[in-house]
C-alpha cells in the first residue's frame, strides 16, 4: 500500500511540475484556419493581369465565437505574368496568441494562351 502512495504521490508532483511549465499563458493554442476562395490551381495567360482570389482566415476564441482574423493576413504574391512558369501565392495567418494557422498555397501556371 506505501508503494501505491508514493506512486500517486509522485504522479501527482510531476503533473504538477508539467503544468506549471507550459507555456500556455492565456489558454489559446487553438490554431486558425485559412480557407482560399477560388481554385488551389489554375492556368493563366501569359501577359494579362493577375489578380488572385484571396482567401479569409477565421479564428476561435476562448469564448468558442469564430471570428475573422483575414486583416492579419500575410500573401506572399510573386506571380510574374510576362514569363511563363509555375508560380506561387502563400497565405499565412497568426492569431493574437501567437498561433500559427496551416500555411495555404495556390499554384498559378502562367501559360500561353489558355
Amino acid at each position: 500500500m506505501k508503494h501505491l502512495k508514493f506512486l500517486l504521490i509522485l504522479f501527482l508532483a510531476l503533473t504538477f511540475l508539467y503544468s506549471g511549465c507550459k507555456k500556455d499563458d492565456n489558454g489559446d493554442n487553438e490554431k486558425p484556419y485559412i480557407e482560399m476562395l477560388g481554385y488551389a490551381s489554375i492556368n493563366h495567360s501569359l501577359g494579362m493581369p493577375y489578380n488572385d482570389a484571396g482567401a479569409i482566415a477565421w479564428d476561435i476564441t476562448m469564448e468558442g465565437d469564430t471570428v475573422d482574423i483575414s486583416d492579419r493576413m500575410v500573401v506572399d504574391d510573386k506571380v510574374n505574368v510576362n514569363t511563363a512558369g509555375t508560380y506561387y501565392v502563400t497565405y499565412n495567418v497568426s492569431d493574437e496568441a501567437g498561433n500559427a494557422a496551416d500555411e495555404k498555397k495556390r499554384t498559378v501556371h502562367v501559360v500561353i494562351g489558355k
